[in-house]
């Protein structure tokens, strides 16, 4: 099956690394920058550290490691549906026997 679709696969997993680099590019920046707000911002937290540089990369790999995990779950449900889809569509069923909400 992968072999007879692999231009599909082929663009489904490239837009997909894409949208997996930029949701971990995202959720780092994200985790990092939330980290240095409140280590600036907050006045409870603004005398805790003395350098906010060590604190604020280690929220940032923190946040990496979680972005790699929530978007490798988001990776593999993508693929499931685009093979799901394949499998239905290489069964040429008719559209009786399929449910109302994948005509």
């Amino acid at each position: 099956m992968i072999v007879k679709n692999a231009m599909r696969f082929g663009t489904a997993l490239a837009i997909g690394f894409i949208f997996n680099l930029l949701g971990t590019v995202f959720i780092t920046i994200a985790n990092g920058a939330t980290v240095y707000c409140v280590l600036t911002y907050v006045p409870m937290w603004k005398t805790l550290v003395s350098n906010w540089v060590p604190v604020t990369v280690i929220g940032g790999l923190v946040g990496f490691i979680v972005g790699v995990m929530f978007m490798s779950v988001f990776s593999l449900a993508g693929d499931t549906i685009l093979q799901s889809f394949m499998v239905d569509e290489e069964l040429n069923r008719p559209d009786g026997m399929r449910p109302a909400i994948m005509n």
